[in-house]
């Protein structure tokens, strides 16, 4: 986690601390993978829902992380603050590039939620990718902190 970042939200107000909340982390990280389960399961008849559940899964796994460490975003742009504490605190898991893209990924659920896009085949297949890396990645980082 760069300690840096992170006190920087917290002094600009996009953070604030809270009790850490490992059992609700942990249950928002097996939310995020029936999200992904789902997706997969719907691809086909329905991109734009699979791609929302697909973002959604990448935005619950960093909420998770955020949760356990103790950190809550503050109201008004959370899905925006949410990416860049992901940034901030995940860049030693090697999933930058992953990272990236979320705020990309925000903006084509966005559009397709509110401007009606269609969704291309490929923007679910990468969208499977970055979700599926963040969520694992996360997962595996809250285990390893067990106990």
């Amino acid at each position: 986690m760069t300690a840096a970042d992170i006190e920087r939200l917290l002094r600009e107000g996009k953070l604030q601390e809270t009790q850490p909340d490992r059992e609700t982390a942990l249950a928002e990280i097996e939310g995020a993978r029936r999200h992904i389960a789902s997706a997969e399961k719907i691809v086909d008849d329905d991109p734009e829902a699979a791609f929302t559940l697909l973002y959604d899964a990448l935005r619950q796994a960093i909420v998770a992380h955020m949760r356990a460490s103790g950190y809550r975003v503050t109201r008004g742009f959370d899905h925006v603050k949410t990416g860049e504490y992901g940034r901030a605190a995940l860049d030693h898991l090697d999933i930058d590039r992953h990272l990236d893209e979320f705020d990309h990924l925000r903006a084509v659920r966005h559009q397709s939620e509110y401007e009606a896009l269609r969704i291309e085949p490929d923007e679910v297949k990468e969208a499977f990718e970055h979700a599926t890396a963040v969520v694992d990645v996360v997962a595996r980082e809250l285990e390893s902190k067990e106990s």
